[in-house]
């Protein structure tokens, strides 16, 4: 795998499961979300600080992936977009998915060995001792960086995203900005009419989830705050909880003060740009393939389709499927969890409604053997977050045993060094077994319409 380009982060949703997908479609795990065998080596050791070193080590190394403001005003977005494509064998495939960013998604893509290209990645703009709770700074601050982005390409929808709750230690050392592709780079066109025959299948992945904003200008936002275990109304008027968490950190305010909100758009991370779909339907159109969209509103509401898609896909090959693999935000691996035949469930966060989407879903399955689960670490004590006794009540629903993989439990959630130990140790549960015969097109769009109804998500032809 080659390194990324300036201007993209390694360390967010798109970027680790574009990589974690192309690594199962390359047939090999995925050993390291960083992509540097120097960093990995070094985080076990990180986790062995005291905690506020601890946390200021993965801020310093969150700031290595930023980049300067100056350089805001000449990223390369069809470079960010040739690596993107670099990443996958070149090779014809039957169909491919664009669009958000999803875990459950990524399993899909997997089982069918196609690709997915995103819509959206995070480009992480260094601002050194910036305040996270100051939304009006932030706000402020921020609209230069934005300018400078929209400049960079005409075609790029900008989200400025400030989330202290969630974020808090990264925010120390930078800016987030959150870019939506409302055009396909030359290199996502050439991809995908060089890799899909007439008569393949594109699945737009569109999650619907809005997120209130501040509006900039006509391709610029604010959005303070993110999906997760704070609200909306929390973020943007405050709360018990709000004032709890702030005092708990010596913040001397009861709430944010954000900017007033003037629309609702797509959320910064998770929501597709609509703007996205006129030029696919165009491109489908002179390329003869079938335009399908997938629609949902929670992110997590495609984890309890493609579970129920994966059962399926193991019993047709004779396999009768007793484990499930429980993924955290970008900890997961398509790659082991198909060859330890494995049922995954990918959850967006270590929050407690993640917690009460994985408990639904247990409730209504048969017990499983094994529970295998990561957790991922941001080093906040976060407004919303599930403890770990919490999760332990979860991996209790086992018939034979419930165990997490890969996570310090005295350390979580400072347990910076799961991202470079949570594969290894998830291939060292189970036997690794040859999966089976790849997924069919037309078997996934009959389970999404036989699964997808009572979780909210749809599947419809676009021409």
């Amino acid at each position: 795998m080659s390194k990324p380009p300036k201007g993209i982060a390694r360390f967010d949703s798109s970027a680790a499961m574009l990589v974690a997908l192309a690594n199962a479609l390359h047939d090999r795990p995925f050993a390291s979300p960083s992509q540097s065998p120097t960093l990995d080596r070094l985080l076990p050791s990180l986790n062995k600080l005291p905690t506020r070193l601890r946390e200021w080590g993965y801020a310093v190394g969150g700031m290595a992936e930023g980049i300067s403001v100056a350089q805001a005003g000449e990223l390369d977005i069809e470079g960010i977009a040739e690596w993107m494509v670099s990443e996958y064998p070149q090779q014809s495939y039957p169909a491919a998915f664009i669009g958000s960013s999803n875990g459950a998604m990524i399993h899909l893509a997997a089982a069918m060995g196609v690709p997915w290209l995103p819509q959206t990645f995070l480009c992480p703009v260094r601002a050194l001792n910036n305040d996270p709770d100051d939304a009006q700074a932030g706000f402020e601050q921020g609209k230069h960086v934005a300018a400078a982005l929209l400049a960079a390409w005409p075609q790029l929808a900008v989200h400025h995203m400030q989330d202290p709750n969630q974020d808090r230690l990264m925010l120390d050392q930078m800016s987030y900005y959150r870019l939506k592709l409302r055009a396909l780079p030359l290199a996502f066109n050439e991809f995908l009419m060089g890799s899909l025959p007439a008569g393949s299948t594109l699945f737009i992945n569109h999650c619907t989830r809005q997120w209130p904003v501040t509006r900039t200008s006509d391709r610029s936002f604010f959005q303070f705050g993110a999906l997760g275990g704070a609200t909306e109304k929390e973020y943007l008027e405050g709360g018990p909880r709000v004032a709890e968490y702030l005092a708990r950190y010596g913040i001397n305010r009861e709430k944010w003060d954000a900017p007033r909100t003037t629309d609702s758009v797509p959320e910064a991370e998770w929501g597709l740009d609509g703007y996205l779909i006129p030029p696919l339907k165009n491109l489908a159109t002179s390329q003869g393939l079938k335009l399908m969209e997938i629609r949902y509103e929670d992110p997590e509401a495609l984890s309890f389709v493609v579970a129920e898609i994966y059962r399926d896909w193991y019993l047709a090959a004779g396999i009768l499927p007793t484990r499930l693999t429980v993924d955290s935000f970008l900890l997961m691996d398509p790659w082991c969890s198909m060859h330890q035949h494995a049922i995954p469930f990918w959850l967006v966060f270590c929050t407690s409604p993640s917690a009460a989407a994985l408990q639904k879903f247990l409730e209504k399955q048969p017990p499983f053997r094994n529970i295998d689960m990561m957790l991922f670490s941001h080093g906040t004590e976060s407004i919303g977050l599930a403890e770990i006794s919490r999760w332990q009540e979860l991996l209790n629903f086992a018939r034979d045993e419930g165990a997490f993989v890969g996570v310090d439990t005295e350390r979580f959630p400072r347990d910076f060094a799961t991202l470079a130990r949570f594969d290894s140790a998830l291939r060292e549960r189970a036997a690794l077994l040859p999966p089976p015969p790849p997924l069919s097109v037309e078997k996934v769009i009959s389970g999404i319409q036989r699964y997808g109804v009572r979780h909210g998500v749809t599947l419809k032809a676009l021409n």
